[in-house]
């Protein structure tokens, strides 16, 4: 078993440099430049599968979890390619450190004229992400595909991340990759708590209506 923690600070940089927002637009120029970012912060990560937990230090040094994912799973992409695309394609929840919501959804308009009126709610819900920081990952190699569902139900529940809407619930009783996968989570929040949290007080990382 593998882990690491990602930060999203160089994303956040990038973007206050970003004075017209055009990187919004993932085929502008700026837009490209992004994704290289992305692809360069998530080079260390592992190309298996595993878990993922959006989070961030709060302002008093407390970690909040913000979204549970899994990949590698059966036929989705592992780790490193499905935070790569997460990043990419629902960059409107970092953009919000930035701009408004209604500044973004005028952009969509703009930029993806036929598509629009199905990206918008793709967009919504990429916005619940808003405020993370950093990603933790853990690499499960051993975790069968038919206890992949069991498992993801007990994070979920366990962790209680405010952007996962989909909350099925868990079995009975408490499956021993929950233990071990929770286990790594913290091990790597604790050990990152005081160096992440003076870093994640940078007030651009908080939007102005989360201030």
């Amino acid at each position: 078993m593998k882990s690491g923690i990602l930060s999203l600070h160089p994303l956040y940089e990038f973007l206050e440099l970003d004075h017209d927002k055009a990187g919004l637009y993932g085929k502008s120029s700026k837009g490209r430049n992004y994704g290289k970012v992305v692809d360069e912060i998530c080079r260390t990560i592992v190309a298996t599968q595993g878990f993922y937990l959006w989070g961030r230090y709060e302002r008093n040094g407390l970690w909040r979890n913000i979204y549970l994912g899994k990949a590698g799973f059966g036929r989705t992409a592992h780790l490193r390619a499905r935070i790569k695309e997460e990043l990419k394609d629902e960059r409107a929840c970092i953009w919000r450190a930035f701009v408004s919501v209604r500044t973004m959804e005028v952009a969509g308009e703009r930029n993806y004229p036929r598509m629009w009126h199905q990206y918008k709610k793709h967009m919504h819900r990429a916005l619940k992400k808003t405020g993370a920081a950093h990603i933790v990952w853990v690499t499960d190699p051993q975790l069968a595909n038919s206890q992949v569902q069991n498992i993801e139900s007990d994070l979920i529940e366990t962790l209680s991340p405010s952007a996962n809407m989909s909350r099925p619930v868990p079995p009975v009783t408490l499956q021993e990759h929950t233990k071990t996968i929770i286990g790594e989570f913290r091990k790597l929040i604790h050990a990152h708590r005081l160096e992440r949290f003076l870093a994640d007080r940078r007030d651009f990382l908080i939007p102005p209506t989360l201030r």
